[in-house]
């Protein structure tokens, strides 16, 4: 358990030999040895060889408790039985045709019909993709080439975007010209929106923010703060661009339903691919309209844009991700932040736990978390803590962020509270970093 005294990262070593192999190899063909940046960890990731319902095999043969869930995506669990028959069988008829079929006019119903705001929608391969075309959209609609987001906002990995993301040095490749159309706003602090607007929202195409700010915490949005959004948005003449890869899980029509709050344009991901990658955007009719390929200004196309397997598995996926579902999976998320946030009340590192329904984040911290600045989402105490709990077979973000899906049951909330508690206490303090 957490309380060996031997050093965690030792011990990972000692139970990962076969992962250190692979990724020895993969180094020789892949820089650092992975084609994803945050899947990476020191000294080095895991490699996984199956994964089914709450658990992940890897290729040392440990069985992880999966609470990471490819980062909100695999909202029912791994390999749910519906989702992989519809993608398996769309494979079997043919998946690789330049036309479209119904498996996409049946994704685009589903979603249309969830989401109040979305009355058009198209399809992309990540989320990356979602807030790339629908910010081009927000452009090309107001004429306009400035943008507002929150500091520590993340929305993929395009240019504009990546501006104010974290520490700067780390986003290095930004053309200058991007960086300076590209303003950023606290988030959750009403008042600096406001100024914000009365400075510049005429000039911009649009805002665009989580309602709950993943990569930076895990932390939501106040409803007044979004109430504000809208209000001055729509009095600059300026587009209000929810950003629900993550947060979609939330509500039938994602955190937007849940908060109260209409965007006019909507980015997804993730979850509505059924396990296979996907990105959409969405929003009023008028605005999309700008992509109809007849009377519409703007182009989009790739190769695998309503890819019909993934098609077909986000349809799947939503019909079992029903109301009933999400509310059940909401509520178990509510008590086992509250059981979270109990052991870190008495524990000797400060803790507070931030999110919301199947959402939740670790801060080591005893101030309030309500924007990037207060967050310590992927401070070295929470990488401590990260490789603690893998050591004691629980998969979370090396960040300290995590979620539930319906494939996880109490036994298995009640494995990862006794981890926590074990190894909460262990960690180095905020100020003192681990070598690995």
């Amino acid at each position: 358990m957490s309380g060996d005294s031997a050093d965690p990262y030792d011990r990972y070593r000692d139970r990962t030999p076969a992962s250190a192999e692979l990724s020895e190899r993969a180094k020789r063909v892949l820089p650092g040895g992975d084609t994803r940046s945050v899947t990476y960890h020191g000294p080095y990731p895991s490699f996984f060889t199956e994964a089914s319902g709450a658990t992940v095999t890897t290729a040392d043969g440990e069985t992880l408790l999966d609470f990471l869930n490819n980062y909100t995506q695999s909202v029912l669990g791994h390999a749910p039985e519906a989702p992989v028959e519809a993608a398996c069988d769309r494979l079997q008829h043919g998946n690789d045709v330049a036309a479209p079929n119904e498996d996409i006019v049946e994704l685009a119903e589903r979603l249309v019909d969830r989401i109040s705001s979305v009355e058009q929608v198209r399809f992309g391969n990540s989320g990356t993709e979602g807030t790339m075309n629908a910010i081009r959209g927000a452009m090309a609609w107001t004429e306009r080439d400035r943008i507002l987001k929150v500091e520590g906002g993340y929305h993929g990995t395009h240019d504009t975007v990546e501006v104010a993301v974290g520490d700067e040095s780390a986003h290095e490749g930004i053309p200058d010209s991007v960086k300076k159309r590209v303003d950023a706003v606290p988030f959750n602090d009403t008042e600096a929106l406001k100024n914000r607007f009365e400075c510049a929202g005429e000039e911009y195409a649009c805002f665009i923010l989580e309602p709950i700010m993943g990569v930076g915490g895990m932390i939501p949005a106040e409803e007044s703060y979004l109430e504000t959004a809208r209000d001055l948005t729509a009095a600059a003449d300026s587009l209000l661009l929810f950003d629900e890869v993550m947060s979609f899980r939330l509500a039938p029509g994602g955190a937007q339903e849940r908060y109260g709050v209409e965007p006019d344009l909507t980015a997804l991901g993730k979850l509505i691919g059924g396990g296979l990658p996907i990105g959409a955007f969405g929003g009023r009719e008028d605005v999309m309209s700008q992509f109809h390929p007849e009377t519409g200004g703007l182009k989009h196309s790739g190769t695998f844009n309503g890819n019909p397997a993934t098609m077909a598995a986000g349809a799947a996926l939503l019909d079992q991700y029903d109301a009933d579902r999400i509310e059940a999976l909401n509520e178990r998320g509510d008590r086992f932040r509250e059981r979270l946030q109990g052991i870190g009340d008495v524990s000797d590192r400060p803790v507070r736990i931030t999110g919301d329904g199947s959402l939740f984040q670790i801060h080591v911290t005893d101030e309030p978390v309500t924007d990037y600045e207060s967050s310590t989402a992927g401070e070295p105490p929470l990488e401590d803590l990260f490789i603690r709990m893998r050591n004691d077979g629980i998969l979370l973000a090396p960040r300290g962020m995590g979620n539930l899906s319906t494939a996880i049951e109490d036994e298995h909330t009640d494995t990862f509270l006794d981890a926590f508690e074990e190894a909460i206490d262990r960690i180095p303090e905020a100020n003192s970093t681990t070598a690995v």
